[in-house]
């Protein structure tokens, strides 16, 4: 890799037009590195997104801009690995259109960070929803939790968990492992820095996993299993903004009045109210057709790696990708190599 190489942003989109624009001003404000493209492909969307991006187009500071108009029902990663065709970059990104990065220079410091060593593969950004509730400190997996955002507290037993997202999120100030840069088993998709070599490596994203979730893990895990490792990088903070976004499953017109409501009055509502809320309707995690969709990808997964992500047997992992960083938390010297990173990385940002 180059000392300026070009980074290509992916953004994919579907209905973000409630926060799309904010999204985008953020970017413009936040992002300083000099050769930076970015790549937008809309999968369909039925509100004015479509619109703001070819505005946007049209005043936009990037060395070059590419807007994809498809129809809906591809899926997200079809619509990823479609992108990746016109990144020229030797770094990619995969953004959201619905996240907001708060760090200015952000390109900068993850790039500083993908340098530091050519046996990192993926960089995630501390990544906070718009309730101030975490959403995640990088992924793991291989462990006895299971499948679990990092910075999040299981619900249900250990071992015998029954959903992906039962989970307690606590507030950004009262967590914990937020603020250090940490190996981590995956990544997740919102915001990551990986080198272009990696996604020739891989052949793109898993388009199994259309039309979203699981891909973001599915790409890790398998980078891992190529001798690449994954980070947390909490020194890039961005904020998903849920609540502000369309429904992205489904076409109720409750659901759809209940976003719309969160956008307007959201603010005004304390967040102890909203929590209740969410936790006794059927949205988010509880959303049968977004439960759907988790349960099929999460078969997949146990057919294509051999193992239940959300209940994984370790005997099992630790003996079949034996001497690979899947195994990276469980072999002295691969955890070692890790800390050693993050440490040299430190010791050089300071």
């Amino acid at each position: 890799m180059r000392d300026r190489p070009r980074v290509s942003l992916l953004l994919p989109n579907y209905n973000n037009g409630p926060i799309l624009q904010t999204c985008l001003d953020k970017l413009v404000r936040h992002t300083t590195y000099p050769d930076v493209e970015l790549i937008v492909a809309d999968d369909g969307s039925t509100d004015d997104g479509v619109e703001i991006l070819r505005r946007f187009g049209e005043t936009q500071p990037f060395s070059r801009f590419t807007l994809l108009e498809r129809e809906h029902g591809d899926g997200f990663v079809t619509r990823l690995n479609e992108m990746l065709d016109y990144a020229t970059g030797e770094v990619i990104v995969k953004i959201d259109g619905d996240a907001t990065v708060e760090t200015p220079g952000w390109v900068e410091r993850m790039l500083g960070f993908m340098q530091c060593d050519d046996r990192i593969g993926i960089a995630q950004a501390k990544v906070i929803f718009d309730s101030g509730r975490v959403h995640t400190y990088g992924v793991n997996v291989v462990c006895p939790e299971g499948f679990h955002d990092r910075g999040t507290r299981i619900t249900e037993p250990i071992g015998r968990r029954e959903a992906l997202g039962r989970l307690e999120r606590p507030m950004e100030e009262d967590s914990e492992g937020g603020d250090e840069i940490a190996e981590v088993d995956a990544a997740l998709g919102c915001w990551s820095m990986m080198p272009a070599a990696l996604l020739d490596e891989l052949g793109g994203w898993d388009t199994a996993y259309n039309p979203i979730w699981y891909d973001d893990i599915d790409f890790a895990f398998a980078a891992r299993t190529r001798g690449w490792k994954v980070f947390f990088f909490p020194p890039v903070r961005v904020i998903h903004h849920i609540g502000a976004r369309a429904p992205r499953v489904g076409e109720a017109r409750w659901k759809a009045a209940l976003f719309e409501a969160n956008r307007r009055f959201g603010r005004r509502i304390p967040q102890r109210l909203k929590d209740v809320v969410s936790a006794r309707a059927p949205i988010g995690d509880r959303d049968p057709a977004k439960v759907e969709i988790i349960e099929r990808h999460r078969r997949y997964w146990r057919r294509k790696w051999g193992f239940d992500p959300v209940n994984p047997d370790l005997d099992y992992i630790l003996d079949r990708y034996a001497g690979t960083e899947v195994c990276w938390a469980y072999d002295e010297e691969m955890r070692r190599a890790g800390e050693e990173i993050a440490a040299r990385y430190a010791a050089v940002a300071r």
